[in-house]
């Protein structure tokens, strides 16, 4: 990865671990060729002959170039990542990047309550590998399915329960979404049937 990359996707919060575990070899030879600086977010990079991978993330950088030159300008902005995370360019269906949320500025007021929170997670996702994105409700669950156009048949439902103290943040709003502190920590948890969660 050349330097330009490693500081985009550091100012980004995107993880690269995660990344090298989807891109391939030569993916990585077309994202270093493509971007050198930030006036090639200009350019026309979108390219959907590389592979699926690649293209969900040239998709997402090409949606957003305008706020990732504002971030890159002034990584302070950091309601962008929140904008960036939160992406309707970002389908429920690849996993093919994730976001660093430790470079994310915590801004939910914890009230010492209780929640009990709801998702729909990734095709192999067990308690061990939960992700950060939940739900307040079944109808932000039903709204998060829909917008993201995901087969909910082949995917666990979680339900935990967990102190307000391990929110980072709201996210999507018709989604009713919290986005939880990375490596969050719950009380407990339980998965429910789809006729349970959706009727």
């Amino acid at each position: 990865m050349n330097p330009f990359l490693e500081k985009l996707f550091d100012i980004i919060a995107i993880d690269t671990e995660h990344l090298n575990l989807y891109l391939t070899s030569g993916e990585w030879q077309y994202l270093n060729n493509a971007f050198k600086s930030i006036e090639d977010l200009d350019n026309d990079f979108y390219s959907d002959k590389e592979g699926k991978n690649l293209e969900v993330l040239l998709h997402f950088l090409s949606c957003h170039a305008e706020d990732i030159a504002l971030i890159w300008e002034d990584n302070s902005k950091k309601e962008i990542l929140l904008k960036l995370y939160t992406s309707g360019t970002i389908s429920g269906n690849y996993d093919c990047f994730h976001f660093d949320l430790s470079k994310f500025d915590q801004n939910y007021k914890s009230r010492g309550q209780i929640l009990i929170l709801y998702r729909i997670g990734r095709e192999k996702e067990h308690k061990e590998s939960l992700g950060n994105s939940w739900s307040k409700n079944v109808t932000g669950l039903k709204n998060y399915a829909q917008s993201s156009s995901i087969e909910v048949e082949s995917r666990p439902v979680f339900v935990i329960e967990i102190n307000d103290s391990e929110v980072l943040c709201e996210g999507n709003s018709q989604e009713n979404e919290l986005i939880l502190k990375r490596c969050f920590k719950f009380n407990e948890i339980r998965s429910i049937s789809l006729h349970t969660s959706f009727h």
